[in-house]
């Protein structure tokens, strides 16, 4: 039996119904926070298959892991310590965890936890793969296209940060699901293996901002703002927390963010779609539950 824990986040949510779709007799079980929202689900799994807990406590976790032979830990890296102990304390064997590309940022404040926190996975004795996307995107659950896309749909001029040329490399979670299912049915191929996932190719940040204005169908202007005026601003910003704009985020903009994903194209079959198709979906979820018109 499998347990997937985060199946109500972003990815959760595709992985999900690829399960649906492609693996309906797989026995699986989904922990999630009692504040979930699961209504996407069918109403078999919720009432027999969902397993409310936290994922902070280790005595939830050990119980959830009743019967389970392989974990996918998609919710977040952070409590991946948690999962370790539990699953070595059950002698679960085989789990696959769900990083971030972010661990190799110079300016992301996570990066050197997440780097820890995947040595601490390799040292457990653990059956592990570890798969890192770039920043995912695919509905109004991720955490930034959907903000710029609707902030693009309102304004005819549009800010940019310096030149707008530091290089994305977004990755639509659809994508992420299907790399997440290969890997689980791959598992001797996968066995203490990492990879590094992304979109299909990589775009500067002016370049992503026009795709999601030509999604929209809007006529948009880009005002660029020099950098150093941006990092100002940023420094403002985190003493008046806002969602959009502080100073870690400018300076990652300038932060070429761009990774080779071949391993998993070789072993997986991993085959992602460009960004103008991805953002063209991600527009049309946000328009059918009347985020944007």
């Amino acid at each position: 039996m499998i347990l997937i824990t985060g199946i109500a986040g972003l990815t959760g949510r595709f992985l999900y119904q690829k399960i649906q779709d492609q693996k309906p007799d797989r026995r699986v079980k989904y922990f999630v926070r009692p504040t979930s929202d699961i209504s996407f689900m069918l109403d078999e799994d919720k009432k027999n298959n969902v397993i409310y807990g936290d994922g902070n406590n280790i005595k939830d976790i050990t119980d959830a892991l009743l019967n389970v032979d392989l974990v996918i830990h998609l919710a977040t890296i952070h409590l991946s310590e948690i999962i370790t102990q539990a699953c070595v304390f059950k002698g679960i064997k085989r789990v696959i965890f769900i990083n971030t590309t972010g661990m190799y940022s110079h300016y992301k404040s996570y990066a050197a936890l997440y780097t820890e926190l995947e040595k601490k996975i390799k040292e457990s004795n653990l059956i592990y793969t570890i798969i890192r996307p770039t920043m995912i995107y695919g509905n109004h659950q991720d955490v930034n296209i959907h903000k710029l896309i609707k902030m693009i749909n309102k304004v005819a001029i549009f800010p940019v940060i310096g030149k707008g040329d530091g290089l994305m490399h977004p990755i639509y979670a659809q994508d992420l699901a299907n790399v997440i299912i290969s890997a689980m049915t791959n598992e001797e191929k996968t066995r203490m293996q990492e990879y590094n996932v992304a979109g299909k190719a990589p775009l500067t940040y002016l370049s992503l901002l026009a795709e999601i204005a030509k999604a929209l169908g809007k006529k948009r202007y880009f005002l660029h703002i020099p950098y150093g005026l941006a990092l100002l601003i940023g420094k403002i910003a985190d003493c008046i927390p806002n969602g959009i704009i502080d100073y870690e985020k400018v300076q990652r903009l300038k932060e070429d963010k761009s990774f080779d994903y071949s391993k998993a194209a070789y072993d997986l079959g991993f085959s992602p779609r460009s960004f103008e198709e991805g953002v063209k979906l991600e527009v049309q979820a946000l328009r059918d539950v009347g985020i944007i018109k």
